[in-house]
């Protein structure tokens, strides 16, 4: 399994898991998202100042995010967890998108029949009269 296909089918159960938050919207956080003028202003300063409207990335956040994890244990952990069974349309569902265009997922095509080994349709007779008039003996 992909780790794109495993992330998407860890996506549909959690959404079915919680009905209240779907996948990629961000829970509201306590505090209040008002700011001030001067800090708004001072935020486009700095956005202004960096080179064509970038942000300086943090070499800390870019290692992090290049080095490689294994999410093997605790996605098994979490999978193995799980106290309800899949219903049949998830099932359904993470599998029809798993299906491709690959070889591999094509419906087996039936097998064509063998020709019986076809005789030849001279006899002995018409091989012996070709050679007499072929060779001359």
């Amino acid at each position: 399994m992909s780790a794109a296909l495993l992330r998407r089918g860890l996506e549909l159960v959690a959404a079915s898991e919680a009905p209240g938050v779907g996948p990629g919207q961000a829970k509201p956080s306590g505090a209040p998202s008002k700011r001030s003028r001067k800090t708004k202003a001072t935020q486009a300063q700095k956005l202004r100042n960096s080179a064509k409207g970038k942000v300086p990335k943090s070499a800390l956040a870019e290692y992090q995010k290049q080095e490689c994890q294994d999410h093997l244990k605790a996605n098994l952990k979490f999978m193995t967890s799980m106290k309800s069974t899949m219903d049949e349309a998830m099932t359904r569902q993470i599998l029809r998108q798993n299906r491709g265009r690959k070889a591999c997922d094509r419906p087996v095509s039936k097998t064509k029949k063998k020709k019986k080994a076809e005789g030849t349709v001279f006899t002995e007779e018409d091989f012996q009269k070709f050679q007499q008039e072929y060779f001359g003996s």
